[in-house]
């Protein structure tokens, strides 16, 4: 699992860069092992959006969130690409889900 963890902080180096065409092949690699990994297909939904592969992205992030249905990241994610492309009943739900997710954190 440490060397998971350190693939995934380098992988987040690449994208911090904006090197996206790498972080890409990078991420889609892990993924072949790890197909079930929360934050893995979270990164790989959220470099397919900066791609401009906007199908991609939106199964990966609807992926994520099947594996995790509380993955704020995943729902903010989902609303800002919904909101994008005009779809702003759905951006309004996940915006919503999110926030509901933001607000149990914050409960004593």
């Amino acid at each position: 699992m440490n060397n998971l963890n350190e693939n995934i902080s380098n992988l987040k180096s690449v994208i911090k860069k904006g090197d996206f065409a790498d972080a890409r092949i990078i991420c889609e690699k892990l993924m072949r092992d790890n197909q079930a990994h929360v934050e893995l297909n979270f990164l790989l939904g959220s470099i397919y959006n900066k791609l401009n592969l906007h199908q991609r992205a939106q199964e990966q992030l609807e992926n994520t969130l099947y594996l995790d249905p509380n993955c704020y990241n995943a729902l903010v994610e989902l609303s800002l690409f919904y909101e994008k492309i005009g779809e702003h009943k759905k951006a309004s739900n996940y915006r919503e889900r999110a926030f509901r997710i933001s607000s149990k954190d914050m409960e004593p």
